[in-house]
């Protein structure tokens, strides 16, 4: 499901302008940054956790040449799906 779909569908579900949908979805990806950049955890009831975790720094082999190359650390965002949500995909 696309953007422009995903607003169409929740604006008729909440009979609200497509505006007022988009204006909600932008702002809570805003929030949600936000809070994930400050390193705190984001709970949606019924949706699930969203949260960053640390990846270290390591060392890799570059596939053709064989050296040595230090990757640097990583921050990654996880999802984390509510029992709900699993509940009603099943």
């Amino acid at each position: 499901m696309d953007n422009k779909t995903l607003i169409d569908t929740v604006a008729s579900r909440l009979e609200k302008s497509r505006e007022e949908v988009s204006e909600l979805t932008e702002a809570l990806g805003v929030v949600m940054a936000d809070i994930l950049k400050a390193g705190d955890i984001v709970a949606i009831p019924s949706i699930g956790t969203f949260e960053t975790k640390l990846k270290a720094e390591r060392i890799a082999l570059h596939p053709s040449s064989g050296k040595k190359l230090l990757v640097p650390p990583k921050i990654n965002i996880t999802f984390k799906p509510s029992t709900l949500l699993k509940q009603k995909i099943r």
